[in-house]
């Protein structure tokens, strides 16, 4: 599904947002230790359909690869993200075409992603907090204590939402990182995300590198071919 790889970074960030707190405890913060690792991530979209996308988290760099299905030729098929230097790439890859996305153009997708990676053990929901409020969200998060996703040790938290939503994070204290998030709507529609075939360790410099033989198309052509007036020519 070519819009897959937007919804990831757009969508889900809206649509898990119930994971977020009105009040966070007061404690002092503990820094947050940065683990490579690269994982299957499930995910559960809003219309229940599952789709497996491959992350890989290394040094201040993440990549997203979703499958591309046969005969396909114009889907999206990886979104880079450099949070060193701020750019963001998506690539076409049976077309070999790119769009880069840099600077202050980028700063959706990198707060985006930076909640999935708290700053604090101590507050897993810090990021989430701040953009429920600026969506006018009041949410209500409070641990739900230690518990395990796929035989890893996480904790969990519980949100709630004023119109009856509801909703769970699973924090991974080891990788830094929330390996699960499930979001149930007040119409009892589930989504999110789950973190399956963890594998620490350091992650190969060339999954972050720039292909060669690409040529960069616009951000208006990518809206273009989203919503089907366009090709990838």
């Amino acid at each position: 599904m070519r819009k897959l790889i937007l919804r990831l970074t757009f969508a889900l960030i809206g649509t898990l947002t119930a994971a977020a707190q009105d009040s966070v405890p007061k404690v002092a913060s503990t820094p947050a230790q940065k683990v490579e690792f690269s994982a299957d991530m499930r995910v559960l979209d809003n219309t229940e359909r599952t789709q497996i996308v491959k992350l890989f988290i290394g040094h201040k760099q993440a990549r997203l690869d979703r499958p591309t299905t046969e005969g396909e030729t114009n889907g999206i098929g990886s979104l880079l993200i450099d949070f060193d230097h701020q750019f963001l790439f998506l690539f076409i890859p049976q077309s070999k075409l790119y769009l880069q996305i840099s600077g202050s153009n980028g700063m959706p997708f990198y707060r985006g992603a930076s909640m999935f990676r708290p700053s604090s053990a101590d507050n897993p929901c810090g990021g989430w907090v701040s953009e429920a409020n600026q969506r006018g969200i009041t949410l209500r998060c409070q641990s739900g204590g230690p518990d395990t996703v796929n035989g890893r040790p996480t904790v969990r938290w519980d949100a709630t939402a004023p119109d009856g939503g509801h909703g769970s994070l699973w924090y991974d204290q080891n990788l830094s990182f929330i390996v699960k998030i499930l979001r149930t709507s007040k119409g009892g529609v589930q989504s999110g995300y789950e973190l399956q075939n963890i594998k620490e360790g350091t992650q190969p410099q060339k999954l972050f590198e720039f292909p060669a033989g690409y040529r960069q198309f616009t951000l208006t052509r990518l809206v273009d071919i989203l919503i089907g007036l366009g090709q990838w020519q």
